[in-house]
Order: C-alpha cells, then sequence, then structure tokens
C-alpha cells in the first residue's frame, strides 16, 4: 500500500510535465496534423534548431532539429517518420564544421524517451518497453526545474511558434556583451570540437549510408552549415576542417541529388545575428531560412 501514493504523484508529475508546451510536442503536433503535407523535413542539433525556422520556408516543411542531436538519431527519425511523410521530396542534414569528430548519440542518450513519446521513434537501439515513454524518468531535476517554471513560477523561458521554434531565444553570451565586438573577440571560446578521428572514422561511411538511403527513395538531400562568428572561425582546427571539406567533396562527385548551403563565413550576419559564437538568435536565424528558402525553391 505504501507504493500507491508514489505511484499517484509519478504519474501526476508525467501527466503535468506533458501539458508543458515543448518544442517537442509541438514538433509532434505538427506530424501529425501536417504529416501528410510536408515537403521539407530538417535535422539536425542545437546550430541547426537555432538557425532554421520554419515559418520562413514557402514548402511545408518539419524541423526535427534538437540539442546534441547527431546524424544517428537523424537518420533514425528520418527512417520512421517517412510513412507519416508520404510527400516528402527533400531532407535537409548538418554538417557543420566539427560534425564528423563528434560521437554519435549513445543507446543511453537522455533524448529517446522523448524520441519515443513524442514522434513515435524509437533510439533505443533495442526493443523498447513501457517504462520508455515516461520523460520524468530521464532526468528527473530537469523536468522537476521545468515543471516549477512554468506552474510555479510562472517564469517559464520559451516563445515557440507552431514548429517549435523558440522565437525569444536571445539570450546568450553576445547579448551579455551588448553586441560589442571588440569583447565578443577578446573573450575565451568553449571548444565543442575536438580532434577525433575514430569517430571520424566511423561516422563518415555512416553519412554515406544515410546519403544512399535518400537516393534510394528518391529524396533530394541539402547539407547545411550555419553562419559561426568570425573568433570561432579563427579557432577552428584545419585539420578538422579539411577532412570535412574532403568529405563534401566526394560527396558532390558521387551523388546528384545533393545540395550545399555553407554559411560558415558568411558576411551577411553581423554580431546582432548571433546568440554566441556558433549559435544564431531569432534574427539571424530569419536571415539563414531564408536563404535556405531560396535554395529549396529552386530545387523544387
Amino acid at each position: 500500500m505504501f507504493f500507491i501514493p508514489v505511484i499517484v504523484v509519478f504519474f501526476c508529475f508525467e501527466y503535468a510535465v506533458t501539458k508543458i508546451p515543448t518544442n517537442y510536442a509541438l514538433i509532434s503536433d505538427v506530424l501529425k496534423t501536417n504529416g501528410d503535407t510536408i515537403k521539407i523535413a530538417i535535422f539536425g542539433s542545437s546550430q541547426i534548431q537555432n538557425s532554421v525556422n520554419p515559418e520562413y520556408i514557402d514548402l511545408p516543411s518539419i524541423s526535427f532539429s534538437s540539442t546534441s542531436q547527431h546524424h544517428n538519431s537523424d537518420f533514425e527519425i528520418l527512417k520512421q517518420t517517412l510513412d507519416r511523410l508520404p510527400k516528402l521530396e527533400i531532407v535537409a542534414f548538418e554538417v557543420s564544421y566539427g560534425h564528423f569528430e563528434i560521437p554519435h548519440n549513445s543507446k543511453y542518450f537522455w533524448k529517446n524517451n522523448l524520441y519515443l513519446k513524442y514522434y513515435d521513434v524509437n533510439t533505443f537501439q533495442r526493443t523498447t518497453y513501457f517504462k520508455d515513454r515516461f520523460l520524468t524518468t530521464t532526468r528527473t531535476g530537469f523536468f522537476a526545474k521545468l515543471l516549477e517554471s512554468y506552474y510555479i513560477k510562472k517564469n517559464y523561458k520559451y516563445d515557440y511558434n507552431i514548429y517549435g521554434f523558440d522565437r525569444g531565444n536571445y539570450a546568450g553570451k553576445f547579448k551579455k556583451l551588448n553586441y560589442n565586438t571588440s569583447e565578443i573577440l577578446k573573450s575565451t571560446i568553449k571548444k565543442d570540437v575536438r580532434i577525433d578521428r575514430i569517430a571520424f572514422k566511423y561516422n563518415v561511411p555512416y553519412f554515406f549510408n544515410m546519403l544512399d538511403f535518400c537516393k534510394e527513395k528518391n529524396l533530394k538531400v541539402v547539407i547545411m552549415s550555419p553562419p559561426t562568428f568570425l573568433n570561432y572561425n579563427d579557432k577552428r582546427y584545419p585539420d578538422v576542417l579539411h577532412r570535412r571539406d574532403s568529405i563534401l567533396e566526394i560527396v558532390k562527385e558521387k551523388y546528384q541529388n545533393i545540395y550545399f548551403l555553407n554559411a560558415e563565413e558568411d558576411t551577411d550576419f553581423t554580431v546582432k545575428h548571433f546568440r554566441n559564437e556558433n549559435h544564431l538568435n531569432p534574427d539571424g536565424a530569419k536571415v539563414f531560412t531564408e536563404k535556405l528558402n531560396v535554395l529549396l525553391t529552386k530545387i523544387n
């Protein structure tokens, strides 16, 4: 009998969390309500999540991108939602500067529960169980703070549009420094990429498998790398950059259904378009998405 109140509290906690308007819930709604009309599907990490706002894409679109998401999660989401996207024509993948040298998401990745709960996609690399659909068993502290923010303190900070894009996501290092370029250039950069040839040797063939799958399914592919700021570009490892670029050259020669949008050094983006060195704010996302939209319209 002792466990009954505990179970009741747990289910109430879980229910309350699922009622918070998260980007995953909103993306799930897009998939359910517009899946039969969607022509563009976008995948990637937080760099893409912060750079692409489907609101500015003319063709019906969905963005599955999210923080720390890598190609193996992208691929599973694509494969397992494809039957719900009968009119899909174009997919967009991230290949930013160091993407090939970052290890894939593990089978213990905390977002696996989110993908299963909201997209009905299994990224666990095993058979799923009933408990895998619960969100609050993955990062209890994170969801407890989310619950407190939304229901108790009423200071929930996200301003999502119907596509799950956060229109209020300006906070960050650049805003804190008042977009002062000289102060930004003097500041310390946190490097999120390290030289990892082992990851590279695994990730590259995996990416070619993704491209082969798209070719087999008659899907056109856009390979994207969003803008990064001057000091970030200056700190890039030349070897990492060269290896990435050499693979993209092979992709260009091997496939006819591939298109590219590399804006890493695009001078149309100013300091006021960034949150930090490698993430755009919503104003920057508008500019990048408009560039992407021009390319998608030409492809279509």
